[in-house]
Protein backbone atom coordinates (compact mmCIF):
# COMPACT_ATOMS: atom_id res chain seq x y z
CA UNK A 1 0.00 0.00 0.00
CA UNK A 2 1.46 3.34 -1.08
CA UNK A 3 0.30 6.52 0.53
CA UNK A 4 1.22 9.53 -1.45
CA UNK A 5 0.91 13.05 -0.05
CA UNK A 6 1.42 15.92 -2.40
CA UNK A 7 1.73 19.42 -0.93
CA UNK A 8 2.31 22.03 -3.58
CA UNK A 9 2.95 25.74 -3.45
CA UNK A 10 3.21 26.39 0.29
CA UNK A 11 4.63 29.84 0.97
CA UNK A 12 4.82 32.13 3.98
CA UNK A 13 1.55 33.68 2.81
CA UNK A 14 -0.34 30.36 2.87
CA UNK A 15 -3.29 30.55 5.27
CA UNK A 16 -3.24 27.71 7.80
CA UNK A 17 -5.93 28.85 10.25
CA UNK A 18 -8.90 31.16 10.27
CA UNK A 19 -10.64 32.56 13.29
CA UNK A 20 -11.45 35.71 15.17
CA UNK A 21 -9.38 38.19 17.15
CA UNK A 22 -10.24 41.09 19.40
CA UNK A 23 -9.04 44.66 19.00
CA UNK A 24 -8.21 47.11 21.79
CA UNK A 25 -11.88 48.01 22.23
CA UNK A 26 -12.94 44.38 22.63
CA UNK A 27 -14.49 44.26 19.16
CA UNK A 28 -14.27 40.93 17.38
CA UNK A 29 -12.94 40.78 13.82
CA UNK A 30 -12.08 37.93 11.47
CA UNK A 31 -8.39 37.05 11.26
CA UNK A 32 -6.34 34.55 9.32
CA UNK A 33 -3.08 33.00 10.43
CA UNK A 34 -0.43 32.28 7.83
CA UNK A 35 2.69 30.15 7.83
CA UNK A 36 4.65 33.42 8.08
CA UNK A 37 2.73 34.39 11.24
CA UNK A 38 3.61 31.07 12.88
CA UNK A 39 7.28 31.32 11.86
CA UNK A 40 7.48 34.92 13.11
CA UNK A 41 5.90 33.94 16.46
CA UNK A 42 8.48 31.19 16.96
CA UNK A 43 11.35 33.51 16.05
CA UNK A 44 10.12 36.17 18.48
CA UNK A 45 9.67 33.60 21.25
CA UNK A 46 13.24 32.34 20.82
CA UNK A 47 14.70 35.84 20.54
CA UNK A 48 13.00 37.11 23.68
CA UNK A 49 14.34 34.19 25.71
CA UNK A 50 17.90 34.81 24.52
CA UNK A 51 20.24 36.73 26.87
CA UNK A 52 21.29 38.95 23.97
CA UNK A 53 17.70 40.19 23.43
CA UNK A 54 18.02 43.56 25.29
CA UNK A 55 21.08 44.63 23.26
CA UNK A 56 19.50 43.37 20.04
CA UNK A 57 16.27 45.23 20.81
CA UNK A 58 18.21 48.44 21.50
CA UNK A 59 20.18 48.07 18.26
CA UNK A 60 17.01 47.43 16.22
CA UNK A 61 15.39 50.49 17.82
CA UNK A 62 18.46 52.58 17.00
CA UNK A 63 18.47 51.42 13.36
CA UNK A 64 14.73 52.08 13.10
CA UNK A 65 15.17 55.62 14.43
CA UNK A 66 18.03 56.29 11.99
CA UNK A 67 15.94 55.05 9.07
CA UNK A 68 12.96 57.19 10.12
CA UNK A 69 15.21 60.26 10.39
CA UNK A 70 16.71 59.54 6.97
CA UNK A 71 13.25 59.17 5.42
CA UNK A 72 11.81 62.28 7.09
CA UNK A 73 14.83 64.57 6.67
CA UNK A 74 14.12 65.54 3.01
CA UNK A 75 10.54 66.50 3.90
CA UNK A 76 11.78 68.62 6.81
CA UNK A 77 14.43 70.30 4.66
CA UNK A 78 11.83 71.07 1.99
CA UNK A 79 9.40 72.45 4.59
CA UNK A 80 12.12 74.70 6.03
CA UNK A 81 13.11 76.05 2.59
CA UNK A 82 9.67 76.40 0.97
CA UNK A 83 8.20 79.93 1.04
CA UNK A 84 5.19 80.53 3.29
CA UNK A 85 2.68 83.31 2.74
CA UNK A 86 1.57 85.34 5.72
CA UNK A 87 -2.11 84.74 6.57
CA UNK A 88 -4.72 86.25 8.82
CA UNK A 89 -6.68 84.41 11.53
CA UNK A 90 -8.92 82.86 8.88
CA UNK A 91 -6.05 81.45 6.82
CA UNK A 92 -6.44 84.02 4.03
CA UNK A 93 -3.28 85.46 2.46
CA UNK A 94 -2.24 88.89 3.64
CA UNK A 95 0.13 90.84 1.43
CA UNK A 96 2.65 89.43 -1.00
CA UNK A 97 5.56 88.90 1.40
CA UNK A 98 6.80 85.34 1.77
CA UNK A 99 9.17 83.83 4.32
CA UNK A 100 10.61 80.38 4.76
CA UNK A 101 9.79 78.32 7.82
CA UNK A 102 13.44 78.66 8.88
CA UNK A 103 13.07 82.48 8.85
CA UNK A 104 9.82 82.29 10.82
CA UNK A 105 11.49 80.07 13.44
CA UNK A 106 14.51 82.39 13.70
CA UNK A 107 12.24 85.45 14.08
CA UNK A 108 10.24 83.71 16.80
CA UNK A 109 13.43 82.71 18.63
CA UNK A 110 14.69 86.33 18.50
CA UNK A 111 11.33 87.59 19.74
CA UNK A 112 11.31 85.09 22.61
CA UNK A 113 14.81 86.12 23.68
CA UNK A 114 14.06 89.85 23.70
CA UNK A 115 10.47 89.66 24.97
CA UNK A 116 9.98 90.71 28.61
CA UNK A 117 9.76 87.76 31.00
CA UNK A 118 6.69 89.37 32.55
CA UNK A 119 4.66 91.57 30.20
CA UNK A 120 3.29 93.58 33.12
CA UNK A 121 6.58 94.14 34.95
CA UNK A 122 9.39 95.13 32.60
CA UNK A 123 11.96 95.54 35.40
CA UNK A 124 12.40 91.75 35.44
CA UNK A 125 14.11 92.03 32.06
CA UNK A 126 13.84 89.83 29.02
CA UNK A 127 13.64 86.05 29.04
CA UNK A 128 17.31 85.90 28.02
CA UNK A 129 18.35 88.31 30.79
CA UNK A 130 16.34 86.40 33.37
CA UNK A 131 17.82 83.08 32.26
CA UNK A 132 21.39 84.45 32.44
CA UNK A 133 20.62 86.03 35.82
CA UNK A 134 19.30 82.72 37.19
CA UNK A 135 22.34 80.79 35.95
CA UNK A 136 24.78 83.35 37.42
CA UNK A 137 22.89 83.24 40.73
CA UNK A 138 22.98 79.44 40.75
CA UNK A 139 26.74 79.43 40.02
CA UNK A 140 27.46 82.01 42.73
CA UNK A 141 25.28 80.16 45.22
CA UNK A 142 27.17 76.93 44.61
CA UNK A 143 30.55 78.71 44.86
CA UNK A 144 29.61 80.53 48.05
CA UNK A 145 28.25 77.33 49.61
CA UNK A 146 31.52 75.54 48.83
CA UNK A 147 33.59 78.40 50.32
CA UNK A 148 31.45 78.50 53.48
CA UNK A 149 31.83 74.72 53.85
CA UNK A 150 35.63 75.02 53.56
CA UNK A 151 35.68 77.82 56.15
CA UNK A 152 33.44 75.83 58.49
CA UNK A 153 35.65 72.77 58.17
CA UNK A 154 38.74 74.88 58.90
CA UNK A 155 37.15 76.52 61.96
CA UNK A 156 35.84 73.19 63.22
CA UNK A 157 39.29 71.65 62.86
CA UNK A 158 41.00 74.53 64.68
CA UNK A 159 38.32 74.92 67.32
CA UNK A 160 37.65 71.21 67.69
CA UNK A 161 40.45 70.65 70.19
CA UNK A 162 39.50 73.73 72.24
CA UNK A 163 35.81 72.78 72.28
CA UNK A 164 36.64 69.21 73.27
CA UNK A 165 38.81 70.44 76.14
CA UNK A 166 36.08 72.83 77.35
CA UNK A 167 33.42 70.12 77.20
CA UNK A 168 35.69 67.71 79.07
CA UNK A 169 36.39 70.33 81.74
CA UNK A 170 32.68 71.14 82.10
CA UNK A 171 31.78 67.45 82.48
CA UNK A 172 34.56 66.90 84.98
CA UNK A 173 33.44 69.93 86.99
CA UNK A 174 29.85 68.71 86.92
CA UNK A 175 30.88 65.26 88.15
CA UNK A 176 33.06 66.76 90.86
CA UNK A 177 30.12 68.71 92.28
CA UNK A 178 28.11 65.52 92.79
Amino acid sequence: MNIEINVADITLATVVAAGFRYDGDGEEYPAEQTVGDLVAAQIVERLVQDDRWPSLRDRVTQIRNEEIRAAVRPAIDEALARPIHKTNGYGERVGTETKTLAEVIADEARRQLTEPADRYRSEKGSILQQTVRDEVKRAFTAEIAATVQKARDLVTKEMGDQIAQQVTAAVAAGLAKR
